[in-house]
């Protein structure tokens, strides 16, 4: 990889965690050093050079960017993936459902505003309304999880319609896009 991907993909990490850091500011309720600290792990050894490659389009060594993206889930607990248990293992006396453990409150919300920066940074616009039509079904989320999700989205002026689980945005104007 030249100097130039290098200082390209860093730079791109630095434009996303100024994205979350706005949005967290946003969606309220999350430490401000969480925020500062956001997707720390992929300035290691472990993470970096595979997600630049990546970014990069490089597919070659989908084995290095798979532990890379574990690594990543593992060391951020604002990923839904990091409270699923593998195999669906439900310790016993633990509010486990079927494998899920329920997201804390802090870490909920930095999902949020990573969500929120991501599609900044991706789409140009602060409405994940999309992003979330389509990878909301598929996320493993404790039911309280799932219950607080939809309040936090719902405070952000996210609805649900017609009662299906689709979600539309009332009202995004008062936020300016950028890129």
């Amino acid at each position: 990889m030249s100097t130039t991907e290098i200082k390209a993909f860093f730079e791109s990490l630095h434009q996303h965690k100024k994205y979350v850091l706005e949005a967290g500011l946003l969606v309220g309720g999350i430490p401000e050093e969480q925020l500062f600290n956001h997707d720390a792990s992929k300035f290691t050894e472990a993470e970096y050079p595979h997600y630049a490659r990546q970014f990069h389009g490089d597919r070659g060594d989908p084995h290095g960017f798979a532990g890379a993206w574990l690594h990543h889930i593992h060391h951020n607990p604002h990923h839904w993936q990091h409270w699923v248990f593998p195999d669906g293992y439900t310790p016993a006396g633990s509010r486990s459902e079927g494998g899920v453990m329920p997201m804390p409150e802090k870490y909920l919300r930095e999902m949020v505003a990573d969500w929120l920066g991501a599609s900044l940074a991706y789409s140009g616009s602060w409405d994940m309304s999309p992003w979330l039509n389509r990878h909301l079904p598929e996320m493993r989320l404790h039911s309280e999880t799932r219950t607080m999700l939809a309040e936090v989205l719902a405070s952000l002026g996210y609805r649900s319609p017609d009662g299906s689980p689709h979600l539309t945005l009332l009202d995004w104007s008062k936020y300016p896009e950028r890129r």
